[in-house]
């Protein structure tokens, strides 16, 4: 698998890992079969193909995206800073949103607030580019904003939802 893109540059570690997915879920068992051995007898699979087509046209699924969603919240951005919001859990809600379940560090037993976001784009292409939300959040809980997103819906695993899927796409 190459490390970097035709130009030459770097490919970054989530997308190694979205195509890497894609490629073996692509891959059949007859290609394994008869795929060359290394030394210790196991498969190598040549996926530079897929690799360079998916920096041409990325291909992510969903558990790209919402593993990107739930990453944003899982560490402070800089390793010496308290995390702001903190995951504490997430659901797939259907094949477009995700609910992140997050609280503060000061929340103590309370329960976490859950945060509806998008998993897809207006194209119906896969997104791992939620983590704006990351960035804003805080200060739309800080200012009261986020009241405005409130959702109407019950949830045993917090005690309030927002809506962020519209803010974030426009639809």
């Amino acid at each position: 698998m190459p490390l970097t893109d035709t130009h030459g540059t770097n490919i970054p570690a989530g997308d190694l890992v979205a195509v890497l997915r894609s490629a073996l879920d692509d891959c059949s068992d007859s290609d394994i079969e008869e795929a060359p051995r290394d030394a210790f007898g196991i498969p190598v699979v040549d996926v530079s193909a897929v690799v360079h087509g998916f920096i041409d046209r990325p291909r992510f699924h969903l558990t790209d995206a919402l593993r990107a969603a739930a990453a944003a919240f899982s560490a402070p951005a800089e390793a010496d800073e308290p995390a702001e919001l903190r995951l504490r859990g997430f659901l797939l809600l259907d094949q477009e949103t995700c609910r992140l379940y997050l609280d503060t560090p000061t929340s103590q037993d309370a329960p976490p607030i859950g945060v509806d976001l998008p998993l897809r784009d207006e194209d119906d292409s896969v997104v791992v580019g939620v983590t704006g939300a990351h960035a804003v959040l805080p200060v739309l809980l800080e200012t009261g904003e986020l009241e405005r997103m409130r959702k109407d819906v019950h949830d045993p695993y917090c005690h309030v939802v927002y809506d962020l899927v519209a803010w974030l796409t426009g639809r």
